[in-house]
């Protein structure tokens, strides 16, 4: 039986863009400090390719990679977070 992996298409959201990079350290408000620094570092790290803009330059397989959707779930729900404390 040959194993087949699953291709879903997630939702890209995010707050932040190629243009507009995450900050290293959390904004103000932000409760997860050490959860927010690591998931901006990986952001960071697994952007698409400059050239094509179609695979991940870390990874090297389609963009977006599981540890950018991952940083980017991070990223917003420490946003989301903090949004619910203010």
């Amino acid at each position: 039986m040959q194993r087949t992996g699953i291709t879903q298409q997630r939702s890209m959201r995010s707050v932040y863009s190629r243009q507009e990079l995450p900050p290293i350290e959390a904004p103000e408000g932000i409760q997860e400090v050490t959860a927010w620094h690591l998931a901006a570092g990986q952001w960071r790290d697994h952007l698409p390719d400059d050239l094509l803009g179609v695979e991940c330059v870390i990874c090297q397989v389609k963009w977006p990679c599981f540890a950018w959707n991952i940083a980017n779930d991070v990223l917003n729900s420490c946003h989301a977070t903090a949004d619910q404390e203010s």
